[in-house]
C-alpha cells in the first residue's frame, strides 16, 4: 500500500510539475509574441512616416526643378528671340529656319519624375512588407492563445493592430465591388 501511495504521489507531482512548466512556457511565448507584434506596429508607423516624407520631398524637388527650369528658359529664350527677329537685324523673319534655337531640357525633368515614381513604388513595397510582418505576428499570437494546448494556459485578449488602408479599399471590401478602373478621369 505504501508503494502504491508513493507512485500515485510521484505521478501527481510529475503532472503538477509538467503543468507548471507548460504554463510558464506558453506565458513566456505569449509575451514574446505580444512584444514582437507591438514593436512591429511601431516599425510600421515609422516606415509610413518615412515613406510619406520621402515621397513628399522628392515631389517638391521635382516641382522646384521644373519651376526653375521654366524660369531660366523664359529668361533666356524670350530676349533671344526678340533680338533675333526684331528690326535690328533687318527684319530677319525667316532666320529661324537656318538657326538652332535653345531647347527646354525635358530629359532632366523626366529623370526627376522617374526617380519620384521609383521612390513611390519602392517605399510603398517596403511599407507593404512591414504590414505583412505585423499581420503575421498577430496571426501567430492568435494561434497561440486560441489553439490547444495554449488555450488551456492562456486567457489573453488578442492583440489589436492597425493596418493602414484607404477609404477606397474599405468601400470596395464593404460593397464587394470595384468598378472604378479609369485612372485618368
Amino acid at each position: 500500500m505504501k508503494k502504491g501511495l508513493i507512485v500515485t504521489a510521484g505521478a501527481i507531482l510529475v503532472l503538477i510539475g509538467t503543468y507548471f512548466l507548460m504554463k510558464v512556457h506558453y506565458q513566456n511565448e505569449e509575451i514574446r509574441l505580444r512584444n514582437l507584434t507591438e514593436a512591429q506596429q511601431k516599425v510600421c508607423k515609422a516606415n509610413f512616416d518615412k515613406m510619406f516624407k520621402v515621397i513628399a520631398q522628392d515631389a517638391q524637388i521635382a516641382q522646384k526643378n521644373m519651376d526653375e527650369a521654366r524660369k531660366s528658359f523664359k529668361q533666356i529664350y524670350i530676349p533671344l528671340m526678340q533680338g533675333r527677329y526684331s528690326n535690328a537685324r533687318g527684319g530677319a523673319l525667316m532666320s529661324w529656319i537656318r538657326e538652332h534655337n535653345p531647347n527646354f531640357d525635358l530629359k532632366a525633368t523626366s529623370e526627376l519624375y522617374k526617380k519620384l515614381q521609383e521612390a513611390i513604388e519602392s517605399n510603398r513595397a517596403e511599407f507593404f512588407m512591414e504590414q505583412k510582418k505585423l499581420i503575421s505576428y498577430r496571426n501567430q499570437h492568435l494561434n497561440l492563445i486560441k489553439t490547444f494546448p495554449g488555450s488551456w494556459f492562456l486567457s489573453k485578449q488578442p492583440i489589436k493592430i492597425i493596418v493602414i488602408t484607404s477609404t477606397k479599399t474599405e468601400n470596395t471590401y464593404q460593397t464587394g465591388k470595384e468598378d472604378d478602373i479609369n485612372l485618368f478621369k
